[in-house]
């Protein structure tokens, strides 16, 4: 993914209005910006119209618009305000804005006030205002029923990898003349492919490029005043004599809005805990005795963000889940954390990584030996990579207050044996043939065991041991961030130190000294000292199993139907662009590895998405390396010429 450039600091003209030195025009017009953004945007696409007029339908109704160009917000502001006012069906509303060159947190209030925008909605846009990273952000307003979400980059990339139907958009990009990629054919069509039948858009200009290309991409365009004694403006409608790409699905009507998780650890919950919040009525059925069993019994889980050269798939998953960590776990703890250097070689490797990237310094830079030893409090043998927004959580106190959540039932000591699936959903049933629940939807959240119960038999997944050692923190020094090289430690809040985790190819439960040693040896080859004066001092922590899938990615989305694969393999094979059968309303959320943290909230906003037909957290690409079908292909091959 290209780096961002952030917008210049933000300039005023002389009558007080945002200018932008970057595209040398203002950001709203002269002649009042509220008044142009509702008469515009809002009317533009008949929005308080639509939403009067549209059907009463269940807690998944949502209404979703699409936005090229967020510059200060004044658009998303005005919408919101029409929300609140408004007397419709829909019950939530996404907001997905586009922006190449996002504006600094300070010059945003600055801008906002300059203009006149309500207090209160400044300072919570201006709470959530992500750093200048690629890739999608999500802010969310009044309890949850807005969201926001800001895909921070060029919007040619950008907007072939949405996941979402748009039922409005919003074309408020710098004029043509000083801003052309921001009206391009190609960029046009790809908003008619996320475009839902009757979507309405709306523009400021109403040049005779911008009329072509839409009139080209399938809209019935319509020049209408425009606001303030401007000529013309242009709004149309997405009606194409003949769509040659399927549209958007449309939202799925479930029997009801009730969810089964099948486990209770880090995935379980949280998954349990983002349905409740979208008033699902959930069952949690978990085969042990209580919830904090597996990896919820270890003192402390750290976000574990990947940071490549290439900002490769597994960065930028990591990072969008981190986002998401941020703003949807009250209960962590903001430690930061330092990557120690292993040499000089690698440490000019970070160096060069961060000027190529271009990630400010808030998220990311490098420390010389003497700042680390200052961040961490400990004497440190080199510096390292600082990611001072890096913090660690303790699963067991996430697992009780996510699974606490109003519309949640958990019955523990309960295994499910087998699923079966009929028109009023799915149900659970243990060994002895007796159903234990039923619901419209199933989550498997069982780690291991999710692939005996879809019976998926393309993504092996596979187990490493990983056990923690303890250690008094006298014994190594004040250590108050975490410390990551060959070997991780976090401080704990009884004084102790946390230090681990080893990888080992068994499936023992039970504490070893010999992997306590491998530990302590390793954490010293990343911060110094003597092991050997760690060691009778230091207790084992409980072990835990770790599932994962060959490419280390987790599997988060709708479960294939490998029956049906096999049935229509030759089909499939035959033409990739054929969709595979899935399992209606069974979902994945397993192989997590060793982010169960950063996983576990991806999955949390994923999967009721995906069940509500809502506009997708993740860009395309990313969901296609998460989805639990995504080595079927691979599989129908490898048979056919075996």
């Amino acid at each position: 993914m290209t780096a961002l450039t952030p917008h210049p600091p933000l300039a005023f003209d002389e009558s007080g209005t945002p200018v932008s030195t970057l595209y040398g025009d203002v950001f709203r017009s002269r002649s009042g910006a509220w008044p142009e953004a509702f008469e515009v945007f809002v009317q533009g696409c008949g929005l308080p119209q639509r939403w009067a007029q549209a059907p009463q339908a269940g807690g998944g109704a949502a209404f979703t618009i699409v936005e090229l160009g967020f510059g200060l917000g004044v658009n998303f502001l005005a919408t919101l305000r029409a929300w609140r006012e408004r007397t419709g069906a829909p019950t939530r509303l996404h907001y997905v804005s586009v922006e190449a060159h996002p504006l600094a947190d300070d010059d945003l209030r600055r801008g906002l006030a300059a203009l006149g925008a309500p207090a209160c909605d400044i300072e919570r846009l201006v709470a959530q205002w992500p750093p200048a990273l690629p890739g999608l952000h999500t802010l969310d307003f009044d309890g949850g029923a807005v969201t926001l979400t800001l895909c921070l980059g060029e919007a040619a990339a950008i907007v072939p990898q949405l996941a979402l139907g748009a039922d409005a958009f919003f074309l408020d990009g710098f004029a043509p003349s000083r801003n052309a990629a921001m009206w391009e054919p190609a960029l046009i069509r790809a908003l008619a492919r996320l475009a839902r039948p009757g979507a309405t858009l709306a523009t400021w200009t109403a040049a005779g490029a911008v009329r072509e290309a839409l009139a080209a991409a399938g809209f019935e365009v319509a020049r209408v005043a425009g606001h303030a004694g401007k000529r013309h403006r242009l709004s149309a409608r997405y009606a194409p004599r003949w769509r040659t790409f399927e549209p958007p699905p449309a939202a799925h009507e479930w029997p009801a809005r009730s969810a089964l998780v099948v486990g209770a650890g880090l995935a379980g919950a949280a998954v349990a805990a983002g349905f409740a919040r979208r008033g699902w009525q959930v069952t949690v059925l978990e085969a042990a005795a209580a919830a904090d069993r597996g990896g919820a019994m270890q003192p402390l889980y750290g976000e574990h963000l990947h940071l490549s050269s290439d900002d490769n798939l597994l960065a930028r998953l990591s990072r969008r889940a981190w986002s998401l960590h941020l703003r949807d776990v009250a209960m962590r703890l903001p430690l930061g954390k330092l990557l120690v250097d292993a040499d000089d070689a690698e440490a000019a490797a970070r160096h060069a990584m961060l000027e190529r990237l271009g990630f400010p310094a808030s998220f990311a830079r490098q420390l010389s030996r003497d700042e680390a030893s200052d961040a961490t409090g400990l004497a440190l043998p080199r510096g390292g990579l600082w990611l001072p927004g890096c913090g660690a959580a303790e699963p067991a106190a996430l697992v009780r207050a996510w699974l606490d959540a109003p519309g949640i039932t958990l019955l523990a000591e309960t295994r499910v044996e087998t699923l079966r699936r009929d028109d009023a959903g799915w149900s659970a049933w243990d060994a002895a043939g007796r159903r234990l629940a039923s619901a419209a939807i199933v989550v498997l959240a069982n780690a291991g065991d999710a692939a005996r119960l879809a019976d998926l038999a393309s993504l092996p997944l596979g187990r490493t041991r990983g056990q923690s050692t303890l250690v008094p923190g006298e014994r190594i020094g004040a250590l108050r961030t975490i410390v990551s090289g060959d070997a991780f430690a976090a401080p704990l809040a009884d004084g102790r130190i946390l230090a681990g985790a080893s990888f080992e190819h068994d499936t023992s439960l039970e504490p070893s000294r010999e992997a306590d040693r491998g530990n302590l040896t390793r954490l010293a080859r990343t911060i110094g000292g003597d092991p050997l004066a760690w060691f009778d001092a230091s207790t084992s922590a409980p072990v835990g199993l770790r599932c994962t899938a060959r490419d280390r990615m987790p599997a988060i989305g709708v479960l294939p139907d490998e029956a049906a694969v096999r049935r229509d393999a030759q089909a499939l094979l035959r033409n990739e662009r054929l969709a595979l059968p899935r399992l209606p309303g069974l979902f994945g959320a397993f192989a997590f590895g060793t982010r169960g943290l950063l996983w576990a909230t991806l999955a949390a906003r994923l999967l009721p998405a995906l069940a509500d037909g809502d506009p997708l957290p993740l860009e395309t690409d990313l969901l296609r390396a998460i989805d639990p079908g995504r080595r079927v292909r691979r599989m129908l091959r490898r048979q056919r010429f075996n």
